[in-house]
C-alpha cells in the first residue's frame, strides 16, 4: 500500500476528470451556484495536465496539529512547477487575518518530510465567524495575489474551508486537506481516513500496552487513561483493537446503552473486582476524552448545571474535586483536555471499590492522559506518503481551477485513487448551532468493528500482556483494505 501511495506522489501532474455525485444531496442556498458542485473529481493518471497559468499558492494550517502536515507540504512541493510560488499563513486563520506569512520553498521539503508536528508554520484555532472576518481574509489575500489557498484542518476547518470559497469566489480558489487524528472527518469510500489517525493510534497504542508490561511485572497500579478523541470515539476503539485493555468504555456505547456515571463505575469496579478475584490487582482500563459528553451527569456540567454531578459523588461517598470552568474554543466545542477526567473517575472507582465492594487497600488507581504527543509524533510511513498525497492532489486541484473542494483519497476497489469531494456535499444543518457544518463521523454501532469490538472486552477482563508480544496493527483499520491491497 505504501509503494502505490508513493508511486502516485512521485507520477507526473495530471488531470482530474469529473463524475456525477451521486451520494448524497447538496443543500441549497448555501453557497454559490459556481460551487455547488454536481460533480466529484478522481484522478486519471493517463491524462496529464495541460498548460495553466502560473500560480501563488497559500498554505494555512487550522485546528488541532496531527502528524503528516508537513507532508502535505512536501507533496504539493514536490511538484511545484518554475514560476509557481507557494506561502505560508503563520499561525493558522489568525496569522491569516493579521497577514503573517513566510515563502515556502522547494528546498523546503528535505527538511519538512517525514517531520511531525505543525510547528513550521504553527496553528491556532481562530473562526472565521463574522462578515468582517471573511473581507480582512479577502483584502489579504487579495494583496497577497493569491491563485488559491490550501486549508488543512478538520471538520471545522474545513466548514470554514466551504464558506470562504463563497466569501473569495472569484477572487482565490479554496481547496480543503482532511486533517484529524480523532478519525471523525470521512465520508466512505470516497474519505475513510484522515492523515495523522495512523500514527496517533499507534503512538497511543505503544504507551498503553507498556503500562500493561509493566503492571504485570510489578503486579500493582490499575491505570486509568484517558485518549484524545472529543466526540468520536475512534482513537479509543482503535487502540483497544490493539491491546485488548482490561476494560473500554466508548462514547457511543454509552449512548447506546444509555449508561449514566454509576453505570460506567459500576462497569470499570467489576472488571478490577473480577482482575481481583484471580489475584491479579493490577490492569490497564481506557476510555477517550469524548465520553464525558456522552455521560448525561457530566453533559449536564458541560451545560452548567454540576448538580447531577455532585449528587452522584455524594452518593458513593468522595468529595468532588474542584472542577474548572468549560472552556469553549472559537467553533463553541468544549475543551475537554482541560478537565481531569482520568483523576474524577479514579476517584470515583476507588470510592466505589472501598465503600460498596468493601475493597480496602487491595488496588492502587492512576490516572493518565494521552493526548497532546500523539499530534506531534513522527508520521508512520504511511501517514507520510499519504499526506504527500493529498498535498499533491491539492495542488492539482488548483491547476484544475477547482474551489470548494476537499481532497480525498478511495481505498476501496483498485486504490489507492486520489480524489476531489464538493465540500458543499457533506454538510448539513445543525440545529443546535444554527448553522451548516460538516457532519462528525462517529463510531457506527451497528458496524461489525463495533461489535466485535463488544464481544471482544469480555475475554479482555484477565488478560495480560504477553511473551512474545502481537504484531501492531500494520494498517488503519478504517481503510478496511482488502487481504490483497496490503
Amino acid at each position: 500500500m505504501i509503494d502505490r501511495l508513493n508511486q502516485h506522489v512521485a507520477s507526473p501532474l495530471g488531470e482530474l476528470i469529473a463524475l456525477p455525485w451521486t451520494t448524497g444531496t447538496l443543500p441549497h442556498g448555501v453557497v454559490n451556484d459556481d460551487l455547488m458542485h454536481p460533480n466529484y473529481w478522481v484522478k486519471n493518471e493517463q491524462r496529464p495536465l495541460g498548460p495553466v497559468p502560473a500560480m501563488r499558492i497559500g498554505v494555512v494550517f487550522s485546528g488541532g496539529p496531527a502528524p503528516g502536515g508537513h507532508d502535505v507540504i512536501v507533496g504539493l512541493l514536490r511538484h511545484l512547477r518554475s514560476g509557481d510560488e507557494v506561502i505560508g499563513f503563520c499561525n493558522g486563520f489568525g496569522g491569516l487575518l493579521r497577514s503573517e506569512y513566510r515563502a515556502i520553498l522547494p528546498t523546503d521539503a528535505h527538511a519538512l518530510t517525514g517531520l511531525g508536528g505543525f510547528d513550521f508554520l504553527g496553528t491556532d484555532r481562530t473562526k472565521l465567524s463574522s462578515d468582517a472576518h471573511f473581507e480582512t481574509a479577502k483584502q489579504v489575500i487579495q494583496n497577497l495575489k493569491l491563485s488559491a489557498l490550501v486549508v488543512v484542518g478538520g471538520d471545522d476547518s474545513n466548514t470554514n474551508a466551504l464558506f470562504l470559497a463563497k466569501a473569495l469566489h472569484g477572487v482565490c480558489q479554496v481547496i480543503g486537506v482532511p486533517k484529524t487524528i480523532d478519525g471523525d472527518l470521512a465520508y466512505p469510500p470516497y474519505l475513510t481516513v484522515t492523515f495523522g489517525f495512523h500514527t496517533a493510534t499507534q503512538h497511543y497504542a505503544d504507551l498503553v500496552s507498556m503500562l500493561a508490561i509493566d503492571a504485570r511485572a510489578t503486579r500493582k497500579y490499575v491505570h486509568v487513561v484517558k485518549l484524545m478523541g472529543r466526540s468520536a470515539s475512534h482513537v479509543a476503539l482503535e487502540v483497544a483493537r490493539q491491546v485488548a485493555p482490561n476494560g473500554c468504555v466508548l462514547a457511543e456505547e454509552i449512548a447506546e446503552k444509555k449508561w449514566g456515571l454509576m453505570d460506567v463505575l459500576d462497569y470499570f469496579s467489576g472488571v478490577i473486582m473480577n482482575r481481583l478475584a484471580v489475584n491479579k490487582p493490577y490492569g490497564v482500563l481506557i476510555f477517550p476524552e469524548g465520553m464525558l459528553e456522552a455521560i448525561p451527569e457530566f453533559k449536564s456540567f458541560l451545560n452548567g448545571d454540576s448538580q447531577p454531578l455532585h449528587r452522584v459523588f455524594d452518593r458513593i461517598g468522595v468529595p468532588l474535586m474542584g472542577l474548572p470552568g468549560v472552556v469553549l474554543d472559537a467553533h463553541g466545542n468544549p475543551n475537554m483536555s482541560l478537565i481531569r477526567s482520568e483523576e474524577l473517575l479514579v476517584s470515583a472507582i476507588t470510592a466505589v471499590l472501598t465503600n460498596t465492594h468493601n475493597c480496602q487497600n487491595n488496588v492502587q488507581l492512576l490516572g493518565h492522559f494521552f493526548g497532546y504527543t500523539g499530534r506531534a509524533a513522527a508520521p508512520t510511513p504511511f501517514d507520510s506518503a499519504y499526506s504527500q498525497l493529498l498535498g499533491k492532489t491539492a495542488y492539482e486541484s488548483a491547476l484544475m481551477g477547482l474551489s470548494g473542494v476537499l481532497v480525498g483519497c478511495d481505498f476501496s476497489t483498485n486504490g489507492p485513487v486520489p480524489l476531489a469531494l464538493p465540500l458543499v456535499g457533506m454538510v448539513h444543518f445543525d440545529s443546535h448551532r444554527e448553522r451548516y457544518v460538516i457532519q462528525k463521523y462517529m463510531v457506527d454501532t451497528q458496524g461489525e468493528d463495533y461489535q466485535s469490538y463488544l464481544h471482544q472486552k469480555q475475554q479482555w477482563v484477565l488478560n495480560d500482556a504477553t511473551i512474545p508480544r502481537p504484531n501492531s496493527s500494520k494498517w488503519p483499520k478504517q481503510l478496511q483494505l482488502k487481504k490483497t491491497g496490503a
